[in-house]
């Protein structure tokens, strides 16, 4: 039997494995890909905040997807209309490093008997090196109507993916986190990135003038609102719903698939003045989803869906309760914006949200006997009623782009040490970010360069139990940059993209997970170099290499051997 003092060790043990499990951070690998000309056009007709995702959706490939080309017809004489996309696709992914001893394989934990990376190595020793991460055929499909001043848009995704479908490379089944065959997949990990079909936006809209000075536009069901600049990294629009991990980690994953709509109320009244007020009320609330447990991406054992166990000690395992979600009720925010000249424009936020990412875990307890506790169960926790105050700006500097935004928030989870290990309590923090993109017109290398930059600062104000017990850093800071070098007509009828990132935690590790994108800690870095060919704006093939550099470290670099080589598909009607 464990006592108190070695079950609540072992316990911190288990949660020091950090609950970093933030899709919006994963989303930013993937892009939409942009002829040059085309890109600036987009830039300048389309609102910021859409705006400034795309092109770091863009720049940040680790694999591309193209417009889809969309066809329309008129029901008749009823004056509606309707419109239709298809994008058909296929990726193929590899595995070019070995597993890590550092991340799959650490030393024995005296305390436990079992190895310091126990309950965080199942996605590193399912793949070999040489083996696929991914086999994946897929499907995004977009139907809307509309007749005057109203109408409605449904959007929905399939995929088959043969590599979750079949056996693993795990052959340690002393270590594995699941019952049953340890180089089977668990059910809900085949689920999520084997085989799956959803809807994803369904909402009815309507716009219309109010007098001749404001006009007003409303939309209500499942859908993406995103306020702000941010663009590699998770700023304001972070707060205003979840996003989709098990895509991200796709080669030419489309942004429409990462961003995960949720029930609310949206609306924006614009004045002629150049002055907008917005609002927006979630009508439920649903966490980011993660990814699955035994993926090829996934950090943790215990923590995403297929979840089982935590291995606490060498023939003591937790077994895993329901999560501890918020409720539906209580998430809102409002923005101000004004568009002072045609490129410049400023806007303020405030939002109450509930974290769609996990603050760490908590257990039940049981007394085995007078005075001897051990862990029965143990659950994913939520917080809560979070408030954030938020300022952000865009405007155009000597040719380039340049945007930033800062927000404060309050009583955010964050972990902090203590007796009986790391635990998740509440906190203040500033996050302050500011980005540039400016295209280099032809020269010597291509005939257009697309650079985009994002540096990022984060700051803790201050946290239940003192900033002295932060298991992060009090203050942390990153990078991400990217150079999209184009060219048209390499072949009759073929352009060429290729796109270069790079990305780095350069001091600290924040206290608030995903704060950097994908990044988790100091040091962390990420590159990535692709080739993307496009054949008359409907059919694309990309192939590259994506690197996670810096030595492993469970905790900060958790993907520093996780190399993969990418090649994609996709033809669009």
């Amino acid at each position: 039997m464990l006592s108190v003092c070695p079950a609540s060790f072992l316990i911190a043990l288990c949660i020091s494995i950090r609950t970093r499990f933030v899709a919006v951070r994963d989303s930013y690998h993937q892009s939409a890909l942009f002829r040059g000309g085309d890109l600036m056009h987009y830039l300048q007709h389309t609102n910021p905040a859409t705006r400034r995702v795309a092109v770091a959706l863009l720049c940040a490939s680790a694999g591309f997807s193209g417009a889809a080309l969309a066809g329309s017809f008129d029901l008749g004489t009823s004056g509606i209309n309707a419109q239709y996309t298809m994008t058909l696709g296929y990726a193929l992914a590899m595995r070019t490093e070995s597993p890590s001893d550092s991340l799959a394989n650490g030393p024995i934990d005296p305390a436990t008997g079992l190895p310091t990376t126990v309950n965080g190595d199942d996605g590193d020793r399912n793949f070999k090196s040489g083996s696929l991460v991914n086999n994946r055929i897929s499907a995004l499909g977009e139907f809307s109507l509309s007749a005057k001043n109203y109408g409605a848009v449904l959007r929905g995704d399939a995929f088959y993916d043969n590599v979750y479908r079949g056996r693993n490379d795990n052959d340690s089944a002393a270590t594995v986190n699941k019952s049953g065959d340890n180089d089977e997949f668990t059910s809900l990990t085949r689920k999520y990135n084997g085989q799956r079909m959803r809807l994803l936006d369904a909402y009815a809209y309507t716009d219309f003038n109010l007098g001749k000075a404001a006009h007003l536009n409303v939309r209500v069901g499942r859908q993406v609102v995103a306020w702000g600049e941010s663009l590699f990294f998770s700023g304001i629009a972070s707060a205003q719903g979840p996003a989709d991990a098990t895509k991200s980690s796709v080669p030419g994953a489309e942004l429409k698939t990462i961003l995960l709509p949720v029930e609310q109320i949206a609306m924006q009244l614009g004045f002629n003045n150049g002055l907008s007020l917005m609002a927006h009320y979630k009508l439920r609330y649903e966490a980011t989803e993660l990814q699955p447990v035994g993926s090829f991406l996934s950090t943790s054992d215990v923590v995403g869906p297929g979840a089982e166990m935590i291995h606490a000690a060498v023939g003591f395992d937790i077994p895993r309760g329901a999560d501890n979600q918020p409720t539906d009720h209580g998430q809102y925010g409002v923005g101000l914006k004004y568009q002072a000249t045609d490129a410049t424009s400023v806007g303020l936020y405030w939002l109450r949200y509930h974290s769609t990412n996990p603050a760490g875990v908590s257990f039940d307890i049981a007394e085995v006997a007078p005075g001897v506790f051990v862990p029965t169960a143990y659950h994913v926790d939520y917080f809560e009623g979070i408030h954030m105050a938020g300022a952000s700006f865009s405007t155009g500097l000597g040719g380039a782009n340049v945007a930033g935004e800062v927000s404060y928030r309050s009583g955010v989870d964050m972990l902090v040490s203590s007796v009986g290990g790391p635990v998740a309590t509440r906190g203040r923090m500033t996050q302050a970010l500011m980005s540039a993109i400016y295209t280099v017109s032809p020269n010597a290398l291509s005939q257009e360069i697309n650079l985009v930059g994002e540096a990022g600062y984060v700051h803790v104000n201050g946290v239940d139990g003192g900033k002295a017990a932060l298991v992060s850093d009090v203050n942390s800071w990153a990078v991400s940059t990217s150079a999209t070098l184009n060219y048209r007509n390499v072949f009759p009828r073929w352009d060429l993209a290729v796109p270069v990132t790079y990305a780095v935690i350069a001091k600290g590790t924040p206290a608030m997970s995903g704060s950097f994108g994908s990044l988790y800690g100091e040091h962390d870095q990420r590159a990535s170099l692709f080739a993307n060919f496009t054949y008359l704006q409907n059919f694309q093939l990309g192939v590259g290499y994506s690197a996670f550099l810096g030595s492993g470290d469970l905790a900060k670099r958790p993907y520093a051997d996780r190399d993969y080589a990418a090649i994609n598909l996709k033809y669009s009607f």
